[in-house]
């Protein structure tokens, strides 16, 4: 009887074995064809090989930035007791240096053994900010503590310490995100001088709404003073989840009177021009003829120029544009906001034409190599009427999704007369694009 069990018992082990390893064949196809949908499996597929198996597609040059992403967030979900996870965990013990792509993986993936790796990351940043060689790897480091409620005090006071307006802004905006998951009162006190910050004031207050439940609209630097002087030394945190702070705003917009929205005429075809480091990428191809399309494009671009005449001197911007050739107004892609750069930015839109095709993948290359390495920008609007001329949407996304990790950028993007997706959960190119940036898409027409 014993000897049948056990003989029953092995031909189960071995049965689960070979579909195990067919399971994984075909999660590999799809990791090499970038199909996501063969990815599902993992979700349920939690063993030590196939932990493996997403370490080393993680490692790899030859796998996108997209199948990576979708790789942490399923590992993210993955039993903390589970093989895979207990595999990944000792891992990221062993690692005393590892590349990008290993540091973001490890960052969203909130396995504890990663600690010491980021902090040892994060103190590589010690100096004058301005001279900091690699600021998205502190910048993924500081995103992985983020991952632990438990930072002790000296961890959150360094992390509070790149929200300084001196340190570049990705290692700002990571910054104060990460703060939002630290329950420490030093972590609420860093980010409440923060609230009205141009580039990171919007992430700032989502951090104190995940710390606190709190939220102000109306003068919020002063309400958050006073906010924090009441609660001394016993504030009451609620560590709120992204989900819910995104519900919250949904809430108060269905309960805000539709006649109570502010008045704003610093808008970008409806969304709000903030931040400190602006570029505008502009589709100029031969399909923005159509109707006034181009010509409300000059007023759009006009109307910008004319509110940076009250921003900050500092204000950092620059406009690309693409059809025929990618173009950029001014040499280095980038000015300080003078009355010689608006100058020159208001005869460069006067004079914009529509003509060519939409080579997307070739502005948002020169965008990345030429622009953005030494730009310290926090939000580019992206405007097109179409699809892609000189690649695929998927190329597209991918360079979106490096711009992203490298520099915290956000898109908002702006759809000029093409129709958004009828089908419910289905997104249009430029919706991915503000998606995976968490920026906002509009459609003009």
């Amino acid at each position: 009887m014993k000897l049948l069990f056990a003989l029953i018992l092995a031909f189960a082990t071995a049965t689960r074995s070979a579909e195990e390893a067919d399971l994984l064949k075909t999660v590999a196809r799809g990791i090499s064809k970038a199909d996501q949908t063969s990815l599902a499996a993992l979700l349920d597929l939690h063993s030590e090989k196939a932990a493996k198996l997403v370490r080393d597609a993680v490692s790899s040059n030859r796998v996108s930035g997209g199948i990576k992403a979708r790789l942490t967030e399923i590992t993210a979900g993955w039993p903390a007791t589970s093989p895979g996870r207990m595999f990944l965990a000792a891992w990221a013990a062993g690692l005393t240096k590892c590349g990008d792509d290993e540091l973001l993986f490890l960052a969203g993936i909130a396995v504890r053994e990663a600690r010491g790796l980021f902090w040892r990351e994060i103190e590589q940043g010690n100096g004058a900010p301005q001279k900091i060689r690699h600021p998205h790897r502190i910048a993924m480091a500081a995103k992985g503590l983020g991952q632990f409620e438990d930072n002790p005090e000296e961890v959150v006071a360094r992390i509070a310490s790149l929200l300084h307006a001196d340190y570049p802004h990705v290692i700002r905006a990571c910054a104060a995100d990460a703060l939002g998951g630290m329950r420490h009162a030093r972590a609420v006190e860093g980010l409440v001088p923060q609230v009205e910050d141009a580039a990171i004031g919007p992430l700032a207050v989502r951090s104190l709404y995940r710390l606190t439940g709190q939220h102000y609209e109306l003068e919020p630097a002063r309400q958050w003073q006073e906010w924090l002087v009441a609660q001394g030394a016993k504030i009451e945190f609620k560590m709120h989840s992204l989900a819910d702070f995104e519900n919250f705003l949904k809430i108060q917009a269905l309960l805000k009177p539709a006649n109570d929205m502010p008045v704003n005429m610093d808008t970008f075809y409806g969304i709000d021009v903030r931040g400190k480091g602006l570029l505008f990428i502009l589709d100029v191809s031969g399909s923005m003829t159509i109707g006034d399309r181009i010509h409300t494009l000059r007023t759009q671009m006009g109307n910008i120029l004319i509110a940076l005449e009250s921003r900050p001197e500092k204000t950092r911007y620059g406009i690309l544009t693409f059809g025929m050739d990618v173009e950029s107004c001014f040499p280095r892609g980038i000015m300080t906001n003078t009355l010689e750069s608006r100058k020159r930015a208001g005869r460069f839109v006067e004079n914009l034409k529509a003509d060519g095709g939409t080579p997307m993948v070739e502005v948002l290359t020169h965008a990345l190599t030429r622009v953005l390495p030494d730009a310290n920008l926090d939000t580019i609007f992206f405007l097109s009427d179409g699809q892609p001329g000189d690649g695929t949407p998927e190329m597209v996304l991918e360079i979106t999704r490096q711009i992203h990790q490298r520099h915290r950028v956000r898109f908002n993007t702006v759809s000029i007369g093409e129709d958004m997706p009828k089908v419910f959960g289905e997104l249009s190119l430029l919706q991915q694009m503000a998606a995976i940036t968490g920026g906002v898409c509009t459609r003009a027409e």
